[in-house]
């Protein structure tokens, strides 16, 4: 799909309603009131059945009933915002801070349904609200999360998942997989994948002409020397060289810890790659302080999400921070903007 809108209409945004039972309507509704003075950056899409707007909002009180009622299309439709239900037979049940097949159940057609409208134009991004892995799962819907879920559905077999806050970046070579399983799943091949995606997206969606990219090692001391594992001898280092080969401006493997040390508030680089989710996403979230934005590259639309998962334990009890969704709306916006003016690159 082009990023390219073609027209003067704003932007238009699908925003999923994530799991029904965790914090995710109540972050979107939540941010939805922010905008309801001046209205929001974009047009918002959000793809949920009704009845989870009106128990949510009932429950916490987050819109004024005039502004739930544009919401749900009962009536003028200025507020930016409106509401396509997922395909879903019977209604939503709401059970808060329990996972559930029946929250996996709306909170994966409510995927299906964003990439549908995605694909076919309809809308320009989209932002997700967080979902659970296990209740995804009982729900039939057989992927570790949201990036290989639209990966599927859009038939792309290396999604590479990238998490930002501000101008730090870091992307992963692996995600949600046991530690044990990462050495084994690490490849010349996939790494020199994932490179070659980062240099292309950086370039198509932020309008960096020549993305630098870091890499990490996987081992304590970058492995010093193959005293405590071989994988950057083996592999690290040669997927970078063969990165170079293909003209991407990229370094490494540095020692973890030592290469996030030595940050200061200026990138030395564009993107910071890790070899595995905690050692990439620790250095992120401390620096995020809560407003980090997950990203997916390598698909062919825009998607981001909030950094933060369903929260069940504080569900319902109206403490949520709507932060890394404004974030995530935003930094949709931004891609949009960068997609349209870097597409010459």
């Amino acid at each position: 799909m082009s990023m390219k809108r073609g027209d003067s209409r704003r932007a238009r945004i699908a925003v999923t309603i994530g799991d029904i039972n965790g914090i995710g309507p109540e972050i979107i509704l939540r941010t939805i009131g922010l905008y309801a003075e001046n209205g929001p950056p974009a047009d918002l899409i959000v793809i949920s059945p009704p009845e989870v707007v009106r128990f949510w909002n009932q429950r916490l009180h987050l819109l004024t009933p005039a502004v739930e009622r544009r919401v749900l299309g009962r009536g003028e439709t200025t507020t930016g915002v409106s509401l396509v239900e997922p395909d879903l037979a019977g209604e939503a049940h709401i059970t808060p801070g329990i996972p559930s097949p029946e929250s996996g159940r709306v909170a994966g057609q409510a995927i299906v349904k964003a990439h549908e409208l995605v694909s076919s134009g309809a809308v320009d991004a989209i932002v997700t609200a967080p979902i659970s892995k296990q209740a995804l799962h009982a729900a039939g819907f057989d992927y570790p999360g949201h990036t290989e879920f639209l990966a599927s559905l859009a038939g792309v077999t290396t999604p590479v998942m990238m998490l930002a806050a501000g101008t730090f970046r870091i992307a992963l070579i692996t995600t949600h997989m046991a530690l044990h399983d990462v050495p084994a799943s690490l490849s010349v091949k996939k790494i020199v994948s994932v490179l070659a995606i980062l240099h292309d997206e950086l370039r198509r969606r932020f309008a960096i002409v020549r993305p630098r990219i870091a890499v990490t090692a996987l081992n304590p001391h970058a492995g010093e020397g193959g005293a405590f594992g071989d994988e950057e001898q083996r592999i690290i280092a040669p997927a970078i060289e063969e990165a170079k080969s293909q003209g991407i401006d990229v370094s490494g493997p540095f020692a973890a810890d030592a290469l996030f040390a030595r940050m200061q508030d200026r990138e030395a680089y564009d993107v910071y790659v890790a070899m595995y989710h905690d050692q990439g996403l620790i250095p992120l979230k401390m620096r995020a302080q809560g407003r980090g934005v997950n990203y997916t590259c390598g698909l062919p639309f825009i998607r981001t999400s909030p950094d933060h998962g369903t929260a069940y334990d504080i569900a319902g009890q109206g403490k949520a921070s709507p932060a890394s969704f404004v974030e995530a709306i935003n930094f949709a916006l931004e891609r949009i903007d960068s997609s349209e003016q870097g597409s010459g690159i």
